[in-house]
């Protein structure tokens, strides 16, 4: 794919931190293009647009039909026309950057439908099967309209099925079929909708905030919503569920890389450069991986000599991962913990940031009903409309699995100042279109994240030897990620080959290694761009103390690098050189 060159994209740049335009004052044609691609980008997706606040189409399901993907192929390809034959040389520097962003942004979006994500779409963690329960936490319930369109939602679920099924079925005609160890845990999670009274389906629980309607709304909506799960949503499941044990749990295959599918040397290629945002090579980053290991073993191995720990580094590693000290006794102590590290830390934010967000991020526990198979936390951003916080979704399934020492890492990077810090201020951000303040280049999201862990040292965190063992043990997480991810999808490795490189390199519990490990063979290529983005971000950094000396400012790098929204990881470093060249001046 074509790139511009260094030069100019450092023009760009310099330009974008010199003055930055006020997106209502940007060139009117770009800003055309930018918005009309927002609204069908909403308008594709209604659960992703309630999820940002944008209640448009909150009476709608996502379209998962072929040809609902063909029409939105088809908006795609017409926009990137459009933006193609607009005059770029008239635009200013950063109307020049969101030109270069959209394009890039169209292109990716047309080559990821070239993936056929729609053939393989159940997996135990982000499958359309939980998306559509999980529209319980963004869809709101302030009147009688607002239940209305949720049983407008819970009638259209059926509809939905019958396309996943379809997609289902194309995929096993053309060969590309899911890994069965995912499809196996799928089932259990689908028989968790399947209810004999409504009233034990978690789509009644909004039924609790009905109290405010009057009788006879209360009395009605309560009706359409039982008569919605008994008649649309539990036989939908039942039909889902049927089909996949029936049918295509025998279709699916026993080996889990993309290396087994048609064409899956290509497939991966194309997932890892969408997730990395850079050209990368299987066979680099797995060296890469292998080389991070051994570097972070050697600071293990100082911790183990620092507390005292006699025998080899691997009795280390074995000792924490299974000394019950060093575990949760129930779910309410992790639950506890990880609030109390997300409460002390909030605070000391000035130290790292001229800007904060004035979103808040609280704590919520992940749902029962996906809580088995869903990694140990994650971020879910606040709506645009401030209606709710960002939530730190901790996982409190099994506590006593779960490791003390990794809390404080987890935290920041999962919470603040991580994902919370950079996606609520995009959000915030109104000087920039859209589709940039909910931009999400993998390799910068998580390159961030994972940058962050570290920042743990610039506020005073990581008091004593355990919890900077932590901080260590999950930088190793993501080293054995570079190596396990390629290993699947690119070597041939087996999915226990997997779980024994993540056991014998890192502390983490096995019952995390082993959904981490799902989590890779369901996202092929998500797990490189953590890495990559983070390693090049402190490299920005690095670059940026040497350069200014005692000019560096750390709130200062850290505002400008989240000051444009997520990008490319080549066209951040560009944009930030450029800044580092002005603050050297």
């Amino acid at each position: 794919m074509t790139q511009r060159s260094s030069r100019s994209f450092l023009q760009i740049g310099a330009v974008a931190m010199l003055s930055a335009t006020a997106w209502a004052q940007s060139d009117a044609r770009l800003r055309g293009l930018c918005e009309e691609y927002w609204d069908a980008a909403m308008e594709r997706s209604p659960t992703r647009a309630t999820a940002l606040g944008d209640y448009r189409y909150n009476d709608r399901l996502d379209d998962l039909s072929d040809e609902g993907r063909q029409r939105w192929r088809a908006t795609l390809e017409r926009l990137l026309a459009a933006l193609r034959e607009s005059p770029e040389p008239t635009l200013n520097g950063e109307d020049r950057l969101t030109r270069q962003l959209l394009e890039r942004t169209l292109r990716d979006e047309i080559l990821h439908m070239e993936l056929h994500d729609e053939a393989t779409p159940l997996e135990p963690l982000h499958g359309p099967h939980l998306q559509f329960p999980l529209l319980l936490v963004s869809h709101p319930f302030r009147d009688a309209a607002d239940f209305r369109t949720y049983v407008a939602r819970l009638r259209a679920f059926p509809r939905q099925v019958t396309q996943i099924i379809n997609n289902l079925r194309w995929g096993v005609k053309a060969g590309w079929v899911s890994p069965r160890v995912l499809v196996e845990k799928v089932i259990p999670q689908l028989r968790t909708h399947i209810v004999a009274d409504p009233k034990d389906s978690e789509f009644y629980r909004p039924l609790a905030r009905i109290e405010s309607l009057s009788e006879a709304d209360r009395q009605a909506i309560t009706a359409e919503v039982v008569d919605a799960i008994r008649g649309d949503v539990v036989p939908a499941y039942l039909k889902l569920v049927a089909y996949v044990e029936d049918e295509y749990l025998h279709a699916c295959r026993a080996t889990v890389g993309l290396s087994a599918l048609p064409k899956g040397d290509k497939l991966y290629a194309a997932r890892a450069y969408l997730n990395a945002t850079v050209d990368v090579r299987p066979d680099e980053l797995h060296d890469l991986g292998l080389s991070e290991v051994a570097r972070i073993r050697g600071e293990m191995a100082k911790v183990q000599t620092e507390v005292g720990f006699e025998g080899t580094l691997d009795d280390f590693l074995a000792h924490m991962r299974t000394d019950p000290r060093h575990r949760f006794t129930s779910g309410a102590e992790l639950y506890a913990a990880a609030d109390a590290i997300l409460q002390r830390t909030k605070p000391l934010m000035p130290r790292l940031f001229g800007r904060v967000p004035k979103a808040d991020c609280v704590m919520k526990e992940i749902e029962s009903f996906r809580a088995a198979n869903s990694p140990v936390a994650y971020y879910n951003a606040p709506p645009e409309d401030g209606s709710r916080p960002g939530y730190y979704y901790i996982n409190t399934y099994a506590p006593e699995e779960r490791l003390r020492f990794t809390l404080e890492a987890l935290t920041y990077h999962e919470a603040i100042p991580g994902h919370h810090f950079q996606m609520a201020l995009d959000q915030e951000n109104k000087n920039l279109p859209k589709f940039r303040r909910y931009a999400s280049f993998t390799a910068y999201v998580e390159g961030w994240a994972l940058y962050t862990e570290k920042l743990g040292y610039d506020i005073g965190g990581y008091a004593d030897p355990l919890s900077r063992f932590g901080q260590l043990t999950f930088e190793m997480w993501r080293a054995c990620r570079l190596v396990v991810d390629t290993g699947m999808h690119a070597k041939g490795w087996t999915r226990q080959q997997a779980i024994d490189f993540m056991a014998q390199n890192t502390s983490l519990a096995l019952i995390d290694i082993q959904a981490e490990v799902d989590r890779y063979i369901a996202w092929p290529g998500q797990a490189l761009a953590y890495k990559v983005g983070e390693l090049r971000i402190l490299r920005l950094r690095r670059e940026a103390e040497a350069k200014l000396g005692p000019k560096f400012d750390l709130r200062a790098f850290h505002d400008a690098l989240l000051s444009g929204g997520a990008m490319p990881i080549d066209i951040l470093e560009q944009r930030m050189q450029a800044w580092i060249e002005k603050q050297a001046r």
